[in-house]
């Protein structure tokens, strides 16, 4: 490993990814990524691939709304093929009280121009045919919401980044952050790397990151499984969301059922283990809503964690007290899908330049203001 960097960044998720490679479009090539596992071990690699902008609050829609704009181009950019489809995001209201949830979001989104529209049973019925619409008694349909493939978007990313002079030093855990003569000093399991700014995209480890360095963030990791099932033929355009359990359930591109459930407290916490609960609730509510998939068999199973924030809106900002040092995190289920925006604002705060969204409503001083808008629709 080399000993100095202008830039190090600390995780090889896709925030890491995606800040080097718009720091790389502008210019910026001395890189240098750090990652204690594998290449994007965290949650880059363990999401169910959603990509929407139906949320409730105004940060996130227009983060999700640039970002969709860019996963539409990125592949040509990078040459590879992460499967982007945008068949939309279907959530379902089973009752009164749910549907005048997504008839309040939806009323709200359409304010950014999204077009999202509520829509009674029979329109879910025709939109899903499968689906068992009995106990439905609406919900909310935006077309321009879809699904990705993360895996080759990221190797699109890291091959990208290694092409143009960045380093993507992997199973490097950072053992302590020092400062002398104006530059971070990183103690690594690979050696010392001097670098005049830093990028803290740790991901669930962000908060341990940020206090290596004397600061607290207050962000948590919260656990979440996900399943995936035996290749089937297509029936299922949308992602389908329910609002009373938290489930999701979307077809991938090989014909695979990918999808999670708000986990019961029974389960356990452990952030890197799945359990057979999981496995029996989210079967269980599977066939419930698509009965033709009784016999579906479930291929396998795994456990990842949610970055949650406190109004579970994403926190972009410079780290307070420290120079030059930049933390991104608290996505709180969403960081994939906002990503290409997410990069665009960290690289823009790294090289002084103004991002292309308003950077108040991401800061840490929010909480200390006493942050109001919550983002409700976090799922899974």
């Amino acid at each position: 490993m080399r000993d100095h960097a202008q830039v190090a960044i600390i995780g090889s998720g896709v925030t890491g990814l995606s800040t080097a490679y718009s720091l790389v479009n502008k210019g910026l090539n001395d890189i240098v990524i750090l990652e204690k596992g594998h290449l994007a071990s965290g949650a880059s690699t363990r999401n169910g691939g959603g990509v929407r902008a139906q949320f409730t609050t105004e940060e996130n829609i227009l983060l999700a709304k640039w970002s969709i704009q860019r996963f539409r181009q990125l592949g040509l950019e990078l040459k590879v093929n992460f499967w982007f489809r945008q068949g939309g995001y279907l959530f379902v209201a089973e009752s009164e009280q749910e549907l005048v949830a997504l008839r309040n979001a939806s009323e709200f989104q359409r304010r950014f121009g999204l077009g999202t529209k509520v829509i009674d049973c029979d329109r879910v019925q025709e939109i899903v045919p499968h689906m068992n619409c009995s106990g439905i008694v609406g919900g909310s349909y935006r077309r321009g919401d879809g699904i990705l493939f993360p895996f080759p978007l990221l190797t699109g990313y890291a091959d990208f980044l290694r092409s143009h002079g960045t380093d993507i030093e992997t199973h490097c855990e950072v053992k302590h952050i020092n400062q002398a003569n104006g530059e971070f000093v990183l103690e690594t399991s690979k050696g010392e790397l001097r670098a005049e700014k830093l990028v803290n995209a740790g991901g669930g480890w962000s908060s341990g990151v940020c206090r290596m360095m004397g600061v607290n963030i207050p962000t948590r990791p919260v656990r979440h499984q996900i399943m995936a099932g035996e290749p089937l033929a297509p029936f299922l355009k949308p992602m389908v969301v329910t609002l009373r359990d938290g489930f999701y359930m979307s077809q991938g591109p090989r014909g695979e059922l990918i999808g999670g459930i708000s986990e019961s407290e029974l389960h356990g916490s452990d952030p890197g283990k799945s359990s057979a609960a999981f496995c029996e609730q989210f079967s269980s509510r599977v066939v419930s809503l698509f009965p033709m998939l009784s016999s579906a068999r479930m291929m396998r199973q795994w456990a990842g964690f949610y970055d949650m924030s406190p109004d579970a809106n994403p926190i972009l900002d410079r780290m307070p007290g420290v120079e030059n040092a930049f933390v991104a995190c608290g996505y709180s289920g969403h960081g994939f899908m906002i990503s290409p925006a997410v990069g665009e604002f960290m690289s823009c705060l790294v090289t002084g330049k103004k991002p292309p969204f308003p950077t108040e409503p991401y800061g840490l001083s929010r909480f200390e203001k006493g942050s109001t808008r919550s983002e409700s629709l976090v799922i899974g």
